[in-house]
């Protein structure tokens, strides 16, 4: 069983749900500032591009969030039934220059990602999007 199952809307007024949700969860468990960072970081960038991107702004579609720990240390995963996007093949910059330097458009919260979690997996099941994000504790 997960330490945490809820469901929110598609709309960015959930992110402060979701970010207390996991605090809560986080405080519990007594994970390190470091894990909580790199967890909220990434969950507030991973569904504000299913808000953005896979909903089109729609704000009533569901988004569900699932927080647990097993050996490997913190997993959260993302569900959601919009426009499939497997970010692990994304085209995500080395270094965040270009991006900074407007050379180059997007991809920054991707890199950011990329760089605070342990892991990140896609897949698909019946019909929805499901991304994996892993912190070490």
């Amino acid at each position: 069983m997960a330490l945490l199952d809820f469901t929110v809307s598609g709309s960015p007024d959930e992110l402060n749900k979701i970010a207390d949700q996991v605090d809560r969860v986080a405080e519990a468990e007594g994970w390190s500032q470091q894990a909580i960072f790199a967890l909220q970081v990434s969950l507030d960038e991973w569904v504000s591009n299913v808000f953005k991107y896979s909903y089109d702004d729609a704000t009533d579609r569901p988004i569900r969030i699932l927080l647990d720990q097993d050996d490997r240390g913190i997993v959260a995963s993302v569900e959601d039934e919009g426009r499939p996007f497997d970010l692990t093949q994304a085209d995500i910059p080395d270094t965040l220059d270009d991006t900074l330097s407007r050379q180059r458009e997007g991809g920054m919260g991707l890199f950011m990602m990329r760089h605070l979690l342990s892991g990140i997996e896609y897949r698909q099941n019946a019909g929805r999007n499901i991304v994996t994000l892993r912190v070490k504790p």
